[in-house]
């Protein structure tokens, strides 16, 4: 089971770590530290409010309530 699920998230995500590479290259590059954190920590926290926004709305359409 978890080779499986091993292989569908990397099947999702594949495409796109060549675009996290650059995005977390030129994160890098920036010339202030403080912005550099607040960049790094958005890059971490958008996908994880994605997918449990995915997960709340997919609760509300086939079970009729929110988590």
């Amino acid at each position: 089971m978890e080779d499986m699920l091993e292989l569908i998230l990397s099947t999702l995500f594949m495409p796109f770590e060549s675009k996290y590479e650059n995005f977390l290259h030129r994160i890098n590059r920036m010339p202030h530290k403080a912005l550099k954190i607040i960049f790094k920590v958005l890059l971490i926290l958008i996908p994880f409010a994605l997918i449990f926004g995915l997960c709340c709305l997919c609760s509300y359409l086939f079970r009729g309530y929110w988590i």
